[in-house]
């Protein structure tokens, strides 16, 4: 299924376009102290200031290629599976970007030691994200070490300490927090996109339902006014009439069905398929135990809706039979009809009417029993819905 993006809806910070921007400036501001602190050590001790600012901007870059390509699958980007303790992608030649980058930092601290020291933050954040195991453990310590103790005094040491981590954790945790949000909107999406296929699949099958049931009233008022006319045109034609309403009223139910508005009860859809069977000709029984809780209601009712249906189109019944009420700590209703054509029920109606029960942890049956007659069942366990 083709993805669909969708915007996101919540707080500011939940879109993705802001987290990168976050993200992004939460490097540069971390990039620019590096040079800052070059320049006003004086250009004539520190080498041309647009050196720095040079130096500075690849840092920056090839930083945010580290983040972005950790983020997971985007332009430009290609990934390769790794655990999931921090990432499940890493940028392509990874490796060549993380040596540049150590270049980058620690080249130019030939030069000048501590006023360019404070861009190692750069190889422990890009070390964290790139990195597993002891080897990142190393990568990630070793540079904020090795400066602290340069410092040979405890006050300095905690303060580069206290720094480097600060700065190397913001920025891992912007990329952390962008590949959040990118997961969540990836989320959000396939929900919404299987919100649209049980929406679809729900119109699907209540119109299935509701027609299959409309048109064979209506093939049968068809044929029933056909048989009236020539003895009793007066009969035939309120046969017709019955047809222009029963079209109307499917109609009004297809538009509610498609809103999500359409309501049935089991009692309504009884009462509509002994009319519809005592016109074909079959003698009907009905005994209900009603008021049934009104989720169990409604699934009854659909599958009275298609039992009645499916003696019509499907067998040359005489009796049916419709029962429903509570034994055994469940809900039941149980359908019988004679004059069965096949041995056992199959077909879209009865999968949508499976679907309907199991939603609510219920059973369906639909066989041919020893009798020779057909037994529609469904079985619902009480307090379930």
């Amino acid at each position: 299924m083709t993805e669909v993006a969708r915007p996101l809806t919540g707080p500011w910070l939940a879109t993705p376009r802001t987290a990168r921007a976050l993200l992004i400036g939460a490097t540069c501001a971390t990039g620019v102290l590096a040079p800052a602190r070059a320049t006003f050590a004086g250009a004539e001790q520190v080498g041309p200031t647009v050196a720095w600012w040079a130096l500075a901007t690849g840092l920056v870059a090839v930083h945010l290629y580290h983040a972005f390509g950790t983020i997971g699958p985007s332009p430009g980007f290609t990934g390769e599976s790794t655990d999931h303790t921090v990432g499940d992608h890493r940028p392509r030649k990874w490796r060549v970007s993380f040596a540049l980058l150590t270049a980058l930092v620690y080249l130019p601290m030939i030069w000048a030691p501590t006023t360019w020291g404070i861009s190692q933050v750069f190889v422990v954040a890009s070390a964290a994200l790139l990195f597993r195991g002891g080897l990142r453990r190393f990568l990630v310590t070793a540079p904020i070490a090795a400066t602290a103790a340069g410092t040979g005094q405890l006050i300095p040491a905690v303060e580069v300490v206290a720094v480097f981590t600060t700065l190397a954790g913001c920025l891992v945790g912007a990329t952390q927090l962008v590949r959040a949000v990118h997961r969540l909107d990836r989320t959000r999406t396939a929900l919404a996109d299987q919100a649209a296929d049980r929406e679809r699949l729900r119109v699907s099958r209540d119109l299935h339902d509701l027609l299959g049931h409309s048109l064979s009233a209506v093939s049968l008022k068809g044929d029933l006014a056909a048989a009236l006319l020539p003895g009793d045109p007066d009969a035939a034609q309120s046969e017709i009439h019955g047809i222009g309403g029963l079209a109307r009223d499917t109609l009004r139910s297809m538009r509610r069905v498609t809103l999500g508005e359409h309501t049935i009860s089991l009692h309504a859809e009884v009462l509509g398929a002994t009319e519809l069977l005592s016109a074909a000709g079959i003698a009907i029984d009905h005994d209900l135990a009603l008021p049934l809780p009104p989720e169990v209601d409604k699934v009854f009712a659909w599958a009275t809706r298609e039992g009645a249906t499916n003696v019509l189109r499907h067998s040359t019944a005489r009796a049916c039979s419709i029962v429903a009420g509570r034994r055994e700590g469940a809900f039941f209703l149980e359908i019988v009809n004679d004059g069965v054509h096949h041995a056992n029920g199959t077909g879209k109606g009865l999968s949508g009417l499976t679907e309907r029960t199991s939603a609510l942890s219920g059973t369906v049956s639909a066989r041919r029993g020893g009798d020779g007659r057909f037994r529609l069942i469904l079985v619902i366990p009480e307090g379930t819905p």
